[in-house]
């Protein structure tokens, strides 16, 4: 998407990994998983929250500050490498993931990935009285999602159907977990890697 910083792959911890594939596994024949985001550099996870904050701000200019902070904070997590609050995706344990036909094709999940509407919202269809076919279609496809993800342990984070953590502090927060496993982490490339091997 040409976003500053951005890595081509998607990283994620090892036991972030290991549940993604008994996710995968688990689906019935025919459905896939896609996994559209992991880890992300500190400055990325800035840029997502500078850009969805200014756009916010262009399209509801009379919004207070703590309004607009509100708002953005409900798509994206405000950028911080604090060890005892990192943001989620720096971390390694959080994923963005959707669900996938026989073909590869992205499932109708109602809305597309990173839209921050109030109908990107995991329960949104779940309040609804009154279904089209099309929301139906779209809800049984995010209780999939929500369901085969949260039997391997991950939790969801209720604003975004498509996000789900595995040992960060969002997973310690909403599966009432002690603490969280994961703190921030840096990627390290290749050639450093190759370097420290190479003593």
């Amino acid at each position: 998407m040409g976003i500053p910083g951005a890595v081509p792959e998607c990283f994620v911890r090892e036991g972030v990994y290991r549940a993604l594939l008994a996710a995968a596994r688990s689906l019935p024949k025919g459905i896939g998983l896609i996994v559209l985001d992991g880890w992300r550099p500190w400055r990325v996870q800035q840029y997502l929250f500078d850009t969805l904050y200014e756009a916010i701000h262009h399209h509801q200019p009379d919004l207070s500050e703590a309004a607009l902070l509100e708002r953005t904070r409900e798509f994206v997590s405000v950028p911080s490498r604090d060890p005892l609050a990192p943001s989620p995706h720096l971390t390694g344990g959080a994923v963005d993931v959707t669900l996938c036909d026989a073909d590869g094709l992205p499932l109708d999940m109602g809305t597309l990935f990173d839209e921050a509407l109030p109908a990107s919202h995991s329960d949104y269809f779940e309040k609804l009285e009154r279904l089209t076919p099309q929301q139906h279609k779209a809800r049984e496809h995010r209780r999939l999602l929500y369901h085969t993800m949260c039997q391997q342990g991950f939790t969801n984070l209720p604003s975004e159907w498509w996000h789900f953590d595995y040992g960060d502090q969002l997973w310690a927060y909403y599966g009432a977990h002690d603490h969280a496993q994961y703190g921030p982490a840096e990627l390290d490339t290749i050639e450093n890697r190759w370097r420290r091997q190479l003593g």
